[in-house]
């Protein structure tokens, strides 16, 4: 898990329905997905609807309180990849509905389930925080909106998962490019845990 976290390594996943996945089931495996063997899609994040972002949020500590629901509460289609070399993304972010495009810039509260990318002395000091446990551990790839990359500001956090953490930090809405590829729409400055409401 230590080290850096390599985009290009997505870049190869075989593109299944409305999920990409890294998984292979043997044939005639009940209870594993359908006859392709791929996994079943995971249930969305439970929660509020996007569109309750039109109304003042929770606050918790200073933070607002947003939900993977609301932020994977959209159909995102990635733009064609790779970007050849030397020739400008498209605007990635477009599609992004106002309502979410706000967060960009504030500090935000919400719920998820790490996956350490970067250990230094023990503690996970970035991740991806995800929308539901099944999209770290079992080989689905999670929609473009269904995982914030973060960078912890400080040091780092106790590297925990299949337990959800509720994290806190600024969020950034943005396009994150890589050798030609999307590799993310939302990133975070991670700045530290908070009891759960």
């Amino acid at each position: 898990m230590a080290g850096d976290f390599n985009p290009n390594a997505l870049a190869g996943l075989q593109r299944g329905g409305d999920s990409a996945v890294a998984y292979s089931a043997p044939p005639g495996a009940a209870g594993l997905g359908d006859r392709t063997g791929k996994p079943p899609a995971p249930a969305l994040p439970e929660g509020p609807p996007l569109s309750s972002l039109e109304q003042p949020p929770e606050m918790v500590s200073g933070y607002a309180k947003v939900h993977f629901s609301q932020l994977a509460g959209f159909k995102y289609r990635p733009p064609p990849q790779p970007v050849p070399a030397g020739e400008a993304p498209p605007d990635a972010v477009a599609q992004v509905p106002e309502l979410i495009r706000r967060l960009d810039g504030r500090k935000v509260v919400l719920s998820g389930f790490m996956l350490p990318l970067k250990l230094e002395n023990g503690f996970a000091t970035e991740f991806f925080l995800l929308s539901n446990s099944s999209l770290c551990c079992y080989g689905i790839m999670p929609e473009m909106n269904e995982w914030i990359h973060v960078r912890m500001r400080a040091e780092g956090l106790p590297p925990v998962q299949d337990v959800p953490v509720f994290l806190a930090g600024k969020l950034q809405v943005k396009a994150r490019w890589e050798g030609g590829y999307l590799t993310g729409i939302y990133d975070m400055e991670g700045h530290g845990l908070l009891k759960s409401r």
